[in-house]
């Protein structure tokens, strides 16, 4: 089996607010951040109430039966965790281009689609991110998400190529 330098898991569960409770938690010395969201406005702030965060991040999910007539479905939030175990040091540039790219091929938020998926990438450990998101987009249809753990893990692969974290065990 091969040695991967990132470690990528793609999962769904059904509380965004249960999960952003759980990746509050960090490892000691590590105070957790918000790296990056859909929207600016969330990492300009100081702080984020994490239970008001899951609210605006389950808004779409909300506001689907009423849009579009349907009831949402279980396990609408898509959490990616990602693992840096080569002990290089990635600093927040590099995470931020890795969310990037990873947003853009699992379909989470492809570049330049206004109406995709709500999204945060928080980091809680010197050597990792998390990024969560809601399954369903601002305009209430479904992310199309078609072998997204696959193309995530392909992401990190190819991230790791590029900036040569694949040698540095």
């Amino acid at each position: 089996m091969p040695a991967y330098s990132l470690l990528c898991d793609v999962r769904r569960t059904e509380s965004t607010a249960d999960l952003l409770s759980y990746l509050d938690r960090s490892e000691p010395g590590f105070a957790p951040y918000l790296l990056a969201a859909w929207s600016p406005e969330l990492t300009a702030q100081d702080t984020v109430v994490l239970p008001y965060l899951a609210v605006l991040l389950d808004e779409p999910i909300a506001l689907r039966k009423p849009r579009t007539g349907h009831a949402a479905a279980r396990r609408l939030t898509w959490h990616c965790a990602i693992r840096n175990t080569t002990g290089v040091e990635l600093d927040d540039d590099d995470w931020f281009e890795l969310t990037r790219e990873l947003l853009d091929v699992t379909g989470i938020e492809p570049d330049g689609d206004a109406s995709a998926c709500r999204w945060v990438a928080m980091r809680n450990q010197a050597g990792g991110l998390d990024i969560v998101a809601t399954v369903i987009r601002q305009d209430g249809r479904w992310a199309r998400l078609h072998n997204d753990g696959y193309a995530a893990r392909a992401v990190c692969a190819d991230f790791a190529h590029a900036h040569s974290l694949d040698g540095a065990r």
